[in-house]
């Protein structure tokens, strides 16, 4: 009902005077406009309000049966129309924050998605490929335990059996094998299909269940329980545009989607019959990533990230998903540099100069026959940052967040353990000359040589082993030029996300330079813990990852990221405050949380109830564009 329908004229009189006065009153706070200049005025001056402030104060002292009634009314009306539009404008904060909060498609979007692609490939089902998945699912788990990939090769992408065949190498120089038991599928969902030029794309969600330890490689004796109860994944599967479903002839079947022959795969994964390279996804759909839960997302759109769009202005072939894949492939290389005790894994995806200064770094880390490792390591998100062009090299920025726990291991492969286990949130920056362009027939081929299509193997130079061509001069793909850690100062940087406008940066990262500001004074006491608890529920962060988080904040040489001044503070806090905002209300918890930061970082609580008003107000002006 229109509030106006029930007040009065001169009540309605007297609030359009109150507001058009306002403004001319407000711009004139101090009186400084006439000081030495003209004492000439427009009609209906910056007096106004005063004049109407003097009309009520005379009317409650001569008529206060009238004067007194109507000042309340007209202060109610105000708070109450005040509230009405806070109430409005949280509400559709909150509509368009729920699409950013469900990390994914909405169903209307994934069922028109899924429609195209049926329009595109008539042979496609989605019952029969999340058959397919599950088939695919159960073999991974069974390969992984029996640390042997040969079976499952035929249908993941390099970047996969590349990033699973070191961890499992690492593994068996410890005589360790992690061994998952009574696996079970709950439910596997499409969340959600995209597609572009260069790849259809179909996430999945899984929801499964299964018992996990590591057990001794000569003995079998179980070592430890790792994990047992239901987790969820999410699998992703790439394929080129315009392929299309053979019934039965597929790389999970086991059957070469080429020529139709039984499967057999040679190095370059090649089908030995028709030399067709299956593992491309010109042929069939290929496993590109598994991603765990906490760290799922498909909301945010690849030109939120800066220097994208003009990236492929440059580079049509261009994606972020290929990226991204091989900064994991070059970062699980980093691992087993540190495992080895040498360089060598890194140099073909890395820069001489990064991988000399790599072998300088890991020599200092020897105590007599020992040198450190990351014990247990594993990654929680791998996310293109920045893409920045250059007249030489252009550069992306890739933050690959991930945990582990220093450890000194033997050249026999027996480790001591050195610390606990801290989240390393770090900025990977790769380099590629300037002017080359993505090959797309080849997106997907992350560990083969660029120049003759050979697997690109270990060794201590950085050129292809049958071609003699160089791989870590950036000339013909994208290499490793420095790794170095996570401010503050990237979280503005990091990229806005058009739904809600809600910062890309994960909750996790937020909640480290929170913590981290708040343990400044070396102590996190238990009302500040409990607000963290609180925050971590809300966002979907287990009580065992805030834990790692605490004790990552508590080490004396954490790297998290942690404002370094008072540009950065502010950053963090009005990253919080959006994130907080886009549920559609911040609580009396949140906002305490906020204010204690903000006391921490030496904000005050006035900069914490300013930002929250004008983050308020860019995000309705946002999100009333993205509920449309």
């Amino acid at each position: 009902m229109d509030i106006r329908k029930k007040l009065s004229p001169f009540v309605i009189f007297l609030l359009i005077l109150l507001v058009s006065t306002a403004g001319i009153a407000l711009a004139r706070a101090g009186g400084g406009q006439s000081f030495g200049g003209s004492s000439s005025r427009s009609s209906g001056g910056g007096d106004g309000l005063g004049i109407l402030i003097y009309l009520l104060l005379r009317l409650c002292i001569e008529q206060p049966c009238i004067g007194i009634p109507l000042v309340i009314v007209i202060i109610t009306v105000a708070i109450f129309m005040k509230k009405k539009n806070l109430k409005k404008q949280y509400s559709t904060i909150q509509r368009a924050g729920n699409r950013s909060l469900n990390q994914t498609q909405d169903a209307v979007a994934t069922q028109k998605a899924l429609a195209d692609l049926k329009l595109r490939d008539p042979q496609f089902t989605a019952a029969a490929f999340i058959k397919k998945t599950k088939d695919a699912f159960f073999e991974i788990q069974q390969a992984w335990s029996d640390q042997d990939l040969s079976n499952v090769r035929r249908f993941i992408s390099d970047g996969v059996n590349e990033r699973f065949s070191l961890q499992i190498d690492m593994q068996k120089k410890q005589d360790i094998r992690n061994k998952m038991e009574d696996v079970q599928v709950l439910a596997t969902e499409i969340i959600s299909i995209e597609s572009d030029s260069h790849f259809d794309s179909i996430h999945l969600k899984i929801t499964a269940k299964a018992r996990d330890t590591d057990v001794n490689l000569t003995t079998g004796k179980k070592i430890r329980d790792n994990f047992s109860g239901t987790f969820v994944e999410y699998w992703s599967f790439l394929r080129k545009p315009g392929v299309q479903t053979l019934a039965g002839k597929g790389l999970v079947e086991g059957v070469c989607p080429n020529c139709g022959a039984p499967l057999e795969l040679s190095d370059s994964g090649k089908c030995k019959y028709c030399d067709a390279v299956v593992t491309s996804g010109e042929y069939d759909w290929v496993l590109s990533e598994i991603t765990q839960s906490i760290e799922w997302s498909t909301a945010t759109s690849p030109s939120a990230v800066p220097g994208y769009t003009q990236m492929l202005e440059t580079d049509p072939a261009f994606n972020l998903q290929t990226i991204e894949d091989t900064a994991s492939v070059i970062f699980w290389r980093y691992i087993k540099s540190y495992f080895d005790g040498s360089a060598d894994p890194v140099r073909k995806m890395a820069t001489e100069g990064y991988s000399d200064s790599l072998a300088n770094s890991l020599e200092n880390t020897r105590d007599g026959n020992s040198h450190l490792f990351f014990a247990d390591a594993a990654v929680g998100a791998v996310e293109v940052q920045s893409i920045v062009q250059g007249t030489d090299f252009d550069r992306v920025l890739v933050l690959v967040k991930w945990s582990a726990a220093n450890q000194w291991i033997d050249h026999t492969g027996k480790a001591k353990s050195g610390g606990s286990k801290t989240i390393r949130p770090q900025i990977f920056t790769l380099l590629r000359k300037h002017g080359v362009t993505t090959l797309a027939a080849t997106q997907l081929n992350s560990a083969h040589c660029p120049g003759c299509g050979a697997p690109c193997i270990g060794g201590d130079s950085g050129s292809c082993e049958y071609c003699g061509r160089p791989l870590n001069d950036g000339s013909g793909a994208w290499v490793l030029e420095s790794i170095g850690p996570f401010s503050t100062a990237r979280i503005n940087a990091a990229g806005v996300s058009p739904v809600a406008g809600t910062s890309t940066v994960s909750p996790d990262i937020l909640l480290m330079a929170m913590a981290g500001t708040m343990y400044a004074d070396g102590v996190l006491d238990d009302k500040e813990m409990d607000m963290l608890s609180s925050f971590a529920s809300h966002r979907g962060i287990s009580s065992e990852h805030l834990s790692t988080i605490i004790n990552s904040v508590t080490q004396p040489d954490a790297q998290l990221p942690r404002p370094a001044n008072t540009a950065e503070a502010m950053e963090v806090l009005k990253a919080m405050v959006r994130m907080s905002l886009a549920d559609g209300r911040i609580d009396d918890s949140e906002k305490t949380l906020l204010q204690n930061y903000a006391a921490s970082a030496g904000l005050s609580k006035y900069e914490v109830s300013s930002t929250i008003a004008r983050q308020r107000k860019s995000l309705y002006k946002e999100a009333k564009k993205a509920v449309k």
